[in-house]
C-alpha cells in the first residue's frame, strides 16, 4: 500500500485576522478549541494519525495547551509553524528566523514532552536560508515547499486580496522557483561529518500539470476533479502528503464565533472559503476526500513518513 500524511495548519482567528489588519478584542481562542476537537474526531473516526503544525504564541495560552495535550495524547504528531506566523517568513533576517522558529520549539516541547523534528512556513513562505537554518538545528523535515503549475497566479491573487497589507506581508508560496521543485519527497541536506539529513515533504499536486491537491482546492473545486488528481497521483505511485487548515474543521455558525467573523465582502483582506462555508458541508467533503484516498494508501505522520525516506523504505 502507498504511504501518506494528513496534516493541520492551525492558524488560529488570532492568527489570520491580526495578520490580515484585523483585530478582536474579545477573542477567546474557541476556534483553536473547536477546531481541534474536531479535527481529532474526524482522525478517531477514520483511525488516522496527523501532524499539527502550532503557531507558538498560541501556546502562551494555558487552554489551549489543555486542548493541543488532546492530540499529543492520542498520538499524533506536534511540529513548528513559527511564533508569530508572519506571512512575509522569508523576508525577516537570520537572527528572526531563528527566533521564531527555536521560541517555538521550545514553548512546544515544554508543553507536550515531545521533541519537535518537522517544520513549516507561515503561508509556506519558505526560502534556501531557512532550509540551511533547518538543518543546522537538527530538524528532520521541512514541508513548506508547494511545487504547483498556479504559484503565479495564487500569488498574484494573494498580493490583490491583501492590498491593506505591507508588502512583504502580501507575498506567499516562497520564492518563484520552487514551482519547478520535485513534486516527490527528497534529500535537501545532507552532513554527513554529523550524520544528518534535511528531507523536504512537499504539499502534494499532480504529476504533469502540477495542479493543487490539498483541502483548500478541494473546497473550492469540489470531488471530481479530486478524484481525477487522486487517480493520477495514484497512477506515478507518489505518496500523499496532504494539507488542511484549522478553519476547515471549525463550525464559524456557533454563538461565540459568529460574531467574530468579518464579512467576506472586507476589502483588502484575504478571508478563506473554509469561513463561511457550512460545517456540515465541510465535514462531509472532506470525509468523503479522506475515505477515498485511504482505499490505496496508508497514512501516518510526516514524522515518520520522512523516517522511511531515510532509510530508503521503497514503499513510501
Amino acid at each position: 500500500m502507498l504511504k501518506g500524511a494528513i496534516s493541520i495548519d492551525v492558524d488560529t482567528l488570532s492568527t489570520h485576522l491580526h495578520g490580515f489588519g484585523l483585530n478582536q478584542k474579545d477573542y477567546d481562542f474557541a476556534d483553536f478549541r473547536l477546531g481541534i476537537e474536531n479535527f481529532l474526531r474526524f482522525l478517531d473516526e477514520l483511525k488516522l494519525k496527523a501532524t499539527f503544525f502550532i503557531v507558538g504564541k498560541d501556546l502562551l495560552n494555558q487552554q489551549n495547551v489543555e486542548t493541543l495535550l488532546k492530540a499529543r495524547n492520542a498520538g499524533h504528531e506536534i511540529a513548528n509553524h513559527s511564533m508569530h506566523h508572519i506571512q512575509g517568513f522569508r523576508f525577516l533576517n537570520r537572527e528572526q528566523k531563528i527566533t521564531e522558529i527555536k521560541n517555538t520549539q521550545e514553548i512546544i516541547e515544554k508543553n507536550t514532552l515531545n521533541k519537535v523534528v518537522g517544520f513549516r512556513a507561515p503561508g509556506w513562505n519558505i526560502d534556501n536560508q531557512t532550509l540551511e537554518i533547518l538543518s543546522s538545528m537538527n530538524y528532520l523535515y521541512d514541508s513548506s515547499i508547494f511545487p504547483s503549475s498556479f504559484n503565479p497566479l495564487l500569488k498574484l491573487m494573494h498580493f490583490k486580496a491583501t492590498s491593506q497589507q505591507p508588502r512583504t506581508a502580501r507575498t506567499t508560496l516562497g520564492q518563484i522557483k520552487y514551482c519547478f521543485n520535485r513534486t516527490a519527497p527528497y534529500q535537501l541536506a545532507n552532513d554527513q561529518s554529523r550524520g544528518h539529513y534535511l528531507v523536504e515533504l512537499p504539499i502534494t499536486v499532480t504529476p504533469v500539470f502540477r495542479l493543487p491537491f490539498f483541502a483548500t482546492f478541494l473546497l473550492k473545486t469540489g470531488l471530481i476533479p479530486f478524484k481525477a488528481s487522486l487517480q493520477m497521483i495514484k497512477a506515478w505511485q507518489r505518496p500523499i502528503i496532504y494539507e488542511f487548515h484549522l478553519f476547515d474543521f471549525v463550525d464559524f455558525a456557533k454563538p461565540e464565533l459568529k460574531h467574530q467573523i468579518p464579512s467576506k465582502f472586507a476589502k483588502g483582506i484575504y478571508l478563506p472559503q473554509s469561513i463561511y462555508t457550512p460545517f456540515k458541508q465541510k465535514w462531509q467533503l472532506f470525509y468523503q476526500a479522506v475515505s477515498l484516498m485511504k482505499q490505496n494508501y496508508q497514512f501516518e505522520t510526516l514524522e515518520t513518513l520522512a523516517k522511511r525516506f531515510i532509510h530508503h523504505d521503497t514503499q513510501i
